[in-house]
């Protein structure tokens, strides 16, 4: 993804070489391959061979996210189902630990 930004979902993405060089540095130290988390491992065993780029598309995601009614994600606060930070308060840190979930009541 990092080598094709000028086609980036649409858009041109396009940085300088050093930034690309750094981006990506980081994106392959932190990467769900590279991880101890057991979510990392879930999200990682379910996409398999498939050229997965959203982790709303994984099988992971959609059976931990079945319950959950569609229209949810159309909330204002919450906007779509990429918006993983709407419940999950730890997600930047890289982290789905139960206990920062929101409760999905507060979207109601």
């Amino acid at each position: 993804m990092m080598s094709d930004l000028e086609n980036h979902f649409g858009d041109d993405a396009s940085i300088d070489e050093e930034s690309n060089k750094n981006i990506l540095a980081y994106l392959v130290k932190n990467s769900a391959e590279t991880s101890s988390m057991e979510s990392s491992w879930n999200f990682l065993n379910s996409i398999g061979d498939k050229d997965i780029i959203a982790m709303s598309d994984t099988i992971f995601w959609k059976e931990t996210h079945k319950d959950i009614d569609k229209k949810l994600y159309n909330h204002k606060d919450i906007k779509n189902k990429a918006n993983c930070k709407a419940c999950h308060s730890d997600i930047e840190k890289g982290l789905i630990e139960d206990e920062n979930i929101k409760n999905l009541s507060a979207f109601k």
